[in-house]
């Protein structure tokens, strides 16, 4: 059964287990809700708590909400229609082409479906990145909290641009690329989202268009631009590598999410760590896409705390954060469970500047978690089925 739920009055939810965050882990646990906020968490019967209201969820496990921290709504409409084996600039091409012929009504609709998906399977907080402007009131009228990141690309600058907090969502900015985009622009959104204190998003070290337009100025994204009326000869190019860019723009802080990340290396990472650097990973969509991922093992030994994403159904086939988990596991056994498990809630929640909110059941927090049903013995066992299997159309998620 998948639905999301609202409860007001003061509630026990009970289960075989609660996961408080990836490291803390309570058997026989309850978490008791007073007005969609956190009251206390604990071990037992609850005794001593006023109790209005005890819902018992059986046998497996509440855990804090999935972290979507980075995807693309807007293009719900195009799963399995953009095929990636031409390469990355034709596929972008081809994305923009259908993009362009579905019609914003049935973007829109693909992307209600999207919302129900991303809930259905445990998420409860997302970073929505939409270039259309589509899906603002979709996702702020929705069960889910999160960033609406409204992007752009090119050279104009944008003077009519509104960044706030609306409800349960930051109404933000992204920048699509340093490769897609003038040094002027980039500075005057990083600037603007900086003034507000709230997150800006931009893709990074994505490709190797990217690296090579970059780093000599010319290449195929070079031609791409040209075709695209985008004047880059402004742009101070070339430059030594993407993230070393931003860093002499001055963009990067603890504010900034860098997304994707395949192609940054050790001193790239480096730099991020210097600056406190948000960094988002999608890495299914980065092997669907490019035959690559980026160095996960490499930033972990860095020190970088990534989060996950699964980037748009146009290039990865489910919204799931689960399913992301499950991908991050195999393609690296040796990152502990537990680890990608804070990938998929605490960091992200820090990622989004919502980690007050979200991100652990402690108390004071948003009453925001998913029920799993896993038939487990320990807490390593637990941790291994959150991080290695599906539980769409079988987990309960609740959003107070």
């Amino acid at each position: 059964m998948n639905f999301s739920e609202t409860v007001n009055c003061s509630v026990i939810h009970k289960a075989g287990w609660v996961v408080i965050d990836p490291y803390t882990i309570v058997r026989d646990g309850f978490v008791h809700v007073d007005s969609g906020l956190i009251k206390d968490v604990g071990r037992g019967s609850c005794s001593g708590h006023i109790i209005g209201h005890i819902i018992d969820y059986g046998p497996g496990a509440l855990l804090p909400v999935l972290i979507n921290a980075h995807t693309h709504l807007e293009l719900c409409a195009l799963k399995d229609k953009v095929l990636p084996e031409k390469g990355f600039r034709n596929w972008v091409e081809n994305l923009i082409n259908l993009r362009n012929s579905v019609g914003s009504e049935h973007l829109k609709t693909a992307a209600i479906n999207g919302v129900k998906e991303l809930v259905e399977s445990g998420c409860g907080v997302i970073g929505e990145i939409s270039t259309l402007g589509l899906t603002w009131e979709i996702v702020s009228n929705s069960s889910l909290a999160g960033v609406w990141f409204r992007e752009f690309l090119g050279n104009d600058l944008h003077q009519d641009i509104k960044c706030y907090n609306e409800k349960s969502f930051i109404k933000s900015i992204a920048g699509h690329a340093p490769h897609t985009m003038s040094p002027e622009l980039l500075v005057d959104l990083k600037d603007r989202t900086r003034k507000e204190n709230i997150p800006f998003s931009i893709h990074l070290a994505e490709s190797e268009d990217e690296i090579m337009f970059l780093t000599t100025g010319k290449g195929i994204w070079a031609d791409f631009m040209t075709e695209k009326g985008i004047d880059f000869s402004g742009w101070n190019l070339p430059v030594e590598t993407p993230v070393r860019y931003l860093e002499d723009l001055g963009v990067l802080d603890e504010n900034t999410i860098a997304v994707h990340l395949i192609h940054a290396k050790e001193k790239d990472f480096e730099i991020l760590l210097r600056h406190n650097v948000r960094v988002c990973l999608c890495l299914r969509s980065n092997f669907n896409l490019h035959d690559m991922m980026p160095d996960l093992t490499g930033m972990l030994k860095a020190g970088l705390k990534p989060c996950l994403g699964t980037d748009s159904l146009a290039s990865t086939k489910s919204l799931s954060i689960f399913d992301e988990m499950a991908f991050v596991s195999k393609s690296f056994p040796l990152i502990p469970p537990a680890e990608i498990l804070a990938m998929a809630t605490v960091n992200g929640a820090t990622a989004l500047g919502l980690g007050e909110m979200f991100g652990s059941l402690t108390p004071g927090k948003r009453a925001a978690f998913v029920y799993v049903p896993v038939d487990v013995l320990s807490k390593s066992e637990l941790q291994q089925a959150l991080v290695n299997a599906n539980f769409k159309g079988s987990c309960k998620t609740v959003l107070q």
